[in-house]
């Protein structure tokens, strides 16, 4: 897959955070992290390194663009060189799960690596979630992991949705405004995941008719655009939202020749 696909499609609406441009030595320095929200810390023991999770927003069940900040755990030397690989866990009381996780390949961005991770839940009473981050530094040359416990909310309305098919073909669908809501025409992105052989892997073959409508004003908006397939599972389209207020997403879904039903996602639009 095309790296700099994958890296445009993480930094989405967070980019303007994360410009970076050369400075002489009297500049001050960019803070990469300005803006985000700091998730969690841990150290990777073997791979000398401290490892910072952030976000635009605390973590939610859906999909959610993280940023991995990593520095080297005695010099606190920014490590821009390195492989990464997530793994999310959810804990219930009688079997545990994943999730489907994206990390680009590469070296980091404006020293961030980017990531996403679709969380099909929330944590509560049902289970918790933790997270382990496996960092090979190649800086020195070394590999280690580093735990983290994290709190996973639900929302209101929700912004993911795990159904099956007729078939029991399972599915992981969340969506996201890159730039976020406005009234006006809006970037639409959906993220689409299926299970093969018992790993995540991107739905590749989606078609989606999109249309938005506010159920309490009994109208929908005129120039649309049905998400299509960009890369790993991501489709984007347009939205138009014509005045504030709550908003459905309603999505007509077929893969391939399977017909999936319409998924529908409450949204409010200040």
């Amino acid at each position: 897959m095309n790296a700099s696909i994958i890296k445009t499609i993480f930094f989405g609406g967070f980019i303007t955070t994360l410009l970076f441009s050369c400075s002489s030595d009297d500049e001050p320095s960019i803070n990469p992290t300005e803006g985000l929200t700091k998730i969690s810390e841990a150290y990777a023991n073997g791979a000398a390194a401290k490892v910072e999770i952030w976000a635009a927003e605390e973590l939610f069940a859906g999909y959610n663009p993280i940023y991995l900040f990593i520095t080297d755990s005695l010099t606190g030397e920014t490590i821009t060189d390195a492989h990464i690989t997530l793994s999310p866990l959810m804990t219930m009381a009688t079997m545990s799960h994943s999730c489907p996780v994206e990390v680009t390949e590469g070296e980091a961005v404006n020293d961030l690596f980017p990531a996403a991770i679709l969380f099909s839940m929330a944590s509560g009473e049902m289970g918790s979630w933790s997270l382990e981050a496996h960092i090979d530094n190649h800086l020195k040359n070394l590999s280690g992991s580093a735990a983290f416990d994290i709190e996973v909310k639900a929302t209101t309305p929700s912004r993911v949705s795990v159904f099956q098919s007729e078939a029991g073909q399972k599915y992981y669908l969340s969506y996201m405004f890159p730039k976020g809501m406005k009234v006006g025409v809006n970037d639409f992105e959906v993220v689409a995941y299926t299970t093969k052989n018992g790993e995540f892997v991107p739905v590749e073959t989606l078609s989606i008719e999109f249309t938005p409508a506010m159920p309490a004003m009994d109208h929908g908006s005129p120039n649309n655009a049905n998400p299509t397939y960009v890369a790993s599972g991501h489709y984007m389209g347009k939205a138009n939202f014509t005045m504030t207020g709550e908003w459905r997403l309603n999505l007509a879904l077929t893969d391939g020749e399977t017909s999936l039903g319409t998924r529908s996602f409450d949204i409010v639009v200040n």
